[in-house]
């Protein structure tokens, strides 16, 4: 399933690819990591796109290049964790919703929220 991890960057904030490219390879050194090169034009919407295996399960997350979402597909509890974790890289001023991908639901994402609590949100809202 894909799920997605969004702001509107109302205050023209957003996650600088850097940024999201030195978390990733810091907090999740096991994840293979890839970014999309400057020299060629953007004609995806994709721009850093990593893998992240974990006892039997895999997620497969990229950026948007407008750096104001994550798309996560694999098992809810891993998006979730990616989620939460993308939470501190948001400005702080902007309102993280974690849904999925038809927005059947929407879920914000508190600075300080553990996964527990997001993925018993997600679960209650069906």
């Amino acid at each position: 399933m894909t799920y997605l991890a969004v702001f509107e960057g109302k205050s023209g904030q957003v996650v600088d690819r850097d940024v999201l490219v030195g978390a990733l390879r810091s907090d999740w050194p096991e994840a293979e990591v890839s970014v999309g090169s400057d020299a060629t034009p953007r004609r995806e919407v994709r721009d850093v796109a990593w893998t992240y295996r974990e006892t039997g399960s895999r997620l497969e997350g990229r950026s948007h290049v407008d750096g104001t979402c994550l798309y996560l597909e694999g098992p809810l509890h891993l998006a979730v964790r990616f989620a939460v974790w993308y939470r501190g890289l948001v400005p702080s001023a902007e309102e993280l919703i974690f849904c999925d991908d038809t927005y059947s639901f929407t879920v914000p994402v508190a600075a300080g929220a553990s996964p527990e609590s997001v993925e018993q949100a997600v679960e209650a809202s069906f």
